[in-house]
Order: C-alpha cells, then structure tokens, then sequence
C-alpha cells in the first residue's frame, strides 16, 4: 500500500530487520530501540478524524481472503468469510484509533498458564501500551491466591478467612461457573471481606467492575473505598445467572467488598478501572491450565462474561501443560471452536501466542520437545483458521532449543527447569510481543 494514502503507514522501513534469526537470542536493547522507534512513527500519525473514513486503497483482505500479513514474528489472516477486508485485529486496531481520540477505553484480556504467573509478560505489556496509549487502571485482579507466585504486579490482595475458592484446576465446582479468569470464591454469612490495596507507584483507579452470580439464596455485599461504604449490591434472583455491575469509586489506594447479609455469596471477577481513554491489560494466569479448561466452561457462562468484560483483543497462551500428557485429538478443533464461540459473543480480535521453548537433554545434548512443536503447529493451524492472529513464540525466543541460552544469559532469562521464564525474560517476552503487535497497528 502506498505511505501517501495509508494513514497507518508501514513501519517495516524503520526496521534493518522484522525477523531475528533462527538460533539468535534477541537482544533486549535492541528490542527497546525498535519499539521506540515504532511508537515515534505512531505518535506522529493523525489518526482519522471522528466520523471519517480513512483513504485506503482496496485492502489485501479484500482481494484475496486468503492472505496472509507478516510483522515480525506476528501473522495476521483475514477473517473466515467476511468480505469488507477486515482482519484478525481489525477491532483492536479501530478501538486504538478511539483510545487515541480520547473517546474510549481499549481492554486487552491476555490468558495464560504460569508462563505469566507474577504478571510475567502481562505487566510489560501494561506498562507499554498504557504509556503509549494512557493508563485503563490495573485491569483484572484474582479474587483468591491459589499459588504464591499467583499476584498482580500493581495490587496486593487480603482475604479474610472463610472463603472457599472455585478453580478448574485444584478446586472444581459442579456447575463450573469459574468467572472471567477461572478463579470465584464464595461465602455464606457476613463479615468477610477482600481487600484490593494498590502497591506502590501503582497506576490508580476510579471504577470498579465486579462480576457476581445472582441466585435464589443470594447474599448482599458492600462496596467500600476510603473506608466509606460506596455502595451494596444485593445478588438474590430468581434463578442462577451471571451478574455484573460498575461502581464508581473515590481515587485511592484500597479496595474493600464485604459480605452483609446471611446469604450465600459467590464472586466471580474484580476489575479495577480508570474511566476515560486508556488502556487496560488483564493479567489471567493459572498454573496447569491448557485450552480444555476454558473450552468446556457452559456456553452461557462464557458468553455472559465475555459480553461482560467486553474485551477488545484476547490472547491466549497455552500448551507448556499440554506438553506434559500430549494433545487431545481433537486440539486443533476445539481451540477453532473456543475461539468461533468467543467471537460470536460480541466484536473483539484474538491473538493465539504460541507455546514457549521446552527442552530435554538426550546423549548429552539438548533438543527441544517434540510435543512442543507440534503443539505449534496444531494452534497455529487452529488460530488462522478462527480468524485470530498468531504469534510465534518459540521463534521470537531464537528457535529450538533457545531457552538454554536464555538461561545462560545474565541475568537469567529462564528458570533452571528450562520452562518457565524469569521476571527479565517476561520483561523481554512481553516487550517482543508489544513490539510486533505495534508493528501490524501501524500498518493495517
């Protein structure tokens, strides 16, 4: 497409390369420099002015459905059967376009195992997008710590005793109604509380966004903020169903809900928010989780909090667990069908963030898993087959075999299990993924 009538310009001419070479560990200086570089070419574009549209020639999409974009180690498909040339992040992309008019908040809800756990990765991508983009607050916060290393980066988290969590992982329910983020907790009785507190040099918040479930025996909870009782919110109904509400609360440091009345009380998601332009990044990550895990939530379920939450872009990253048993045969199926049925919900983009580098040591030397490039390769298929990007990780990292040297970089970018990441490597992996996620928003 030309520059001159392609407001979002491409940026590969900015770049002396968009693909590092397989075996090369990327250098992290190197990463930060492209992305300012990226965000210089952005600040400078004017986005087009409310109401009208941006002069584009005839888009590739609509050409040919079947192409394909490459920015980096990103691929963009067009979307299965839509014909006006939108893409896999075209929602994301036009929400962005709002976010920076000031007028709408943009939310990123970014799933994962515990490649994420501690806010790996997801705090990077906050911390980017936020200061590029404006702040959307802390986004979501886990009602219960079902491990340590379960935390947000920007909020510490008290519970009172008495609450029982609901998790697929360690502690199913019956009804598998687990909220947004796969973690609920209930209570029967009053005096219970979950406290919020925001760390230091957290980024504020204004709203708090609380997903509950309304049934016959539900009980009441009160908002409170500045130690002032904001408001209570009663989740009795006729019958179970997924519930949310919005309240707006004094700018401050601390967050509490407590139970009020003698009912049976059940949480499914908090969300701390600021209103206005911005962006907001939510951290989901649970230890031992794999696709199947979110595919066989009840459909009503899934689709209630989605269509609450209202997520602009999700990602999903799985596959170190899967890694551990093998795929179900129906892998590639099922994740095309998680994602038609996340769509279908409302308009959002989705970007599949492949399995990260898995290695064993055979004859005295290292391999990377088998298990784990096959994993790539089924949910690759699988994502462009849905309409959602696809980002390649085990490439991005250096190819096969590359998280030796990322634990053998100082500082460590892996952990000695050669699996799992450390807090400099999710800064590095989250900084890559930013990058080329910049990379297609400057250029479709």
């Amino acid at each position: 497409m030309p520059a001159a009538v392609n407001p979002w310009p491409s940026f590969a001419a900015f770049f002396k390369f968009n693909e590092r070479p397989a075996g090369r560990i990327p250098d992290a200086t190197d990463v930060r420099s492209e992305i300012a570089q990226a965000e210089q070419a952005v600040r400078a574009r004017t986005p087009p002015a409310a109401g009208k549209q941006a002069r584009h020639v005839q888009q590739p999409c609509s050409r040919d459905p079947k192409t394909l974009r490459r920015f980096g180690h990103l691929t963009v498909p067009c979307l299965p059967g839509v014909r006006d040339g939108s893409h896999a992040l075209s929602r994301f992309i036009e929400r962005l376009d709002l976010t920076r008019r000031g007028r709408e908040l943009t939310r990123i809800s970014y799933f994962a195992d515990s490649i994420t756990s501690g806010d790996k990765i997801t705090s990077t991508l906050r911390n980017r997008f936020q200061q590029a983009f404006g702040c959307g607050g802390p986004g979501y916060v886990a009602v219960y710590p079902l491990r340590p290393w379960h935390y947000h980066a920007q909020v510490g988290l008290t519970l009172s005793p008495g609450w029982r969590p609901y998790c697929p992982i360690s502690h199913p329910s019956r009804d598998r109604r687990y909220g947004f983020g796969g973690i609920a907790i209930g209570h029967q009785g009053t005096g219970n509380t979950v406290k919020f507190q925001l760390k230091s040099a957290a980024t504020s918040f204004d709203v708090v966004q609380i997903h509950f479930l309304r049934h016959p025996e539900g009980g009441a909870f009160a908002v409170v903020a500045g130690q002032k009782r904001v408001r209570v919110v009663e989740t009795r109904g006729d019958k179970f169903r997924e519930d949310f509400v919005r309240v707006p609360v004094p700018s401050g440091r601390e967050l509490v809900l407590e139970s009020v009345s003698g009912g049976v009380l059940r949480l499914n998601a908090v969300f701390l928010e600021k209103e206005g332009p911005g962006v907001v990044v939510d951290s989901i990550s649970l230890t031992g989780a794999r696709y199947e895990n979110w595919s066989s939530l009840p459909a009503d379920h899934l689709r209630a909090e989605v269509a609450a939450r209202a997520p602009d872009l999700v990602a999903f990253q799985f596959g170190l667990n899967e890694s551990d048993t093998g795929v179900e045969d129906n892998y590639r199926d099922l994740i095309i069908d998680f994602f038609t049925r996340m769509r279908a919900t409302r308009p959002l983009s989705c970007l599949v963030v492949g399995p990260s580098d898995k290695v064993e040591k055979r004859n005295g030397r290292y391999r990377t898993l088998p298990v784990i490039l096959e994993i790539a390769r089924l949910q690759k298929e699988a994502a462009l087959a849905a309409g959602c990007a696809w980002f390649d990780t085990l490439a991005a990292m250096g190819g096969e075999t590359a998280i030796v040297s990322w634990y053998e970089h100082r500082p460590r970018l892996a952990m000695g299990d050669l699996t799992h990441i450390t807090s400099d490597g999710g800064e590095l992996m989250g900084n890559l993924i930013y990058h080329d996620l910049l990379l297609a928003v400057g250029s479709l």
